[in-house]
């Protein structure tokens, strides 16, 4: 069976009304989920989360392996700082994968929490969203620059308890620079294998408005010039369906490592874009974390 995917409008349509559409059709979706979510949170007899640190933060080196671009053909591996810090129920962090001393993952960006529940949380961010390099990958030479821009987000974790976790999210390009808005939803479960050592598994699906799939995944006529790429202008719809897997151990009082394993698979107008090489791409990543 194929996955449902958002109708699309047509191509000769104005851009304005192909969001339109998109955003009538499949955030009806994420506003279930984040709809359900809040109103579990509100039910009579829950508990409110224990109390948070009043400060604390991390420190690390991370590496990722993995595609130059969503369906390139090619891989490369990455190495970077990251950094966490957190107030109550604010924080900003330079990348994911970090996690709090109450195991609660941290949004990247700077981010609020508006509910904070042991079932229940929702948060409000932002972050910077590099865009792409025509360079990173000689598929994309002529294509020009993806600019970057910065992405809000509104996200929503939903804690069914003995591990199961469920997520929803919503990421609009606040600068208008083409970035378009991506959807995306997730359903996760942890659980420990030692009284340090965690393991979790996931599947997550991302769907992506008509700017952005024409930002990432088209090519206009201008572009034709000077690619050789065929002019390609997709519909909205589903982006990629992917799968996760990782390990987190407390190395000590302050010490945290985690690696993890994905691979998705193209979905959707994707899967016709002249850039699309590889429907099915994997990636490894990990890092050593100082928390305090």
């Amino acid at each position: 069976m194929k996955p449902a995917q958002c109708h699309a409008m047509d191509s000769t349509e104005a851009v304005p009304r192909a969001r339109l559409a998109f955003r009538s059709r499949c955030l009806p979706a994420v506003a279930l989920l984040l709809g359900v979510a809040l109103g579990a949170g509100a039910a009579e007899g829950q508990e409110p989360a224990p109390a948070q640190p009043v400060w604390e933060g991390a420190v690390g080196v991370l590496f990722r392996y993995g595609p130059a671009y969503q369906g390139s053909e090619s891989s490369r591996l990455s190495l970077r700082p990251g950094l966490f810090l957190r107030y109550g129920r604010y924080s900003a962090t330079t990348t994911g994968g970090f996690v709090t001393r109450s195991n609660d993952e941290v949004p990247r960006g700077v981010s609020a929490e508006l509910v904070a529940r042991d079932d229940l949380r929702v948060s409000l961010s932002l972050r910077l969203d590099g865009g792409r390099d025509d360079g990173d990958d000689p598929m994309l030479q002529g294509l020009g620059n993806v600019r970057a821009t910065v992405r809000g987000r509104l996200s929503a974790v939903k804690d069914f308890g003995s591990g199961w976790k469920l997520s929803a999210g919503l990421s609009p390009d606040v600068l208008g620079r083409d970035g378009g808005i991506v959807l995306d939803s997730s359903l996760s479960y942890e659980w420990r294998l030692s009284p340090t050592l965690r393991a979790n598994a996931g599947v997550s699906l991302t769907a992506g408005d008509r700017r952005y799939m024409q930002s990432y995944f088209g090519v206009t006529a201008e572009q034709r010039q000077r690619s050789g790429h065929p002019v390609y202008e997709p519909s909205a719809g589903l982006r990629d369906l992917g799968f996760g897997f990782g390990l987190r151990a407390d190395l000590g009082p302050h010490w945290l490592g985690f690696v993890n394993a994905s691979t998705s698979r193209l979905q959707g107008p994707t899967l016709d874009s002249p850039l699309t090489r590889r429907r099915d791409t994997w990636g490894v990543g990990g890092g050593l974390a100082w928390r305090f």
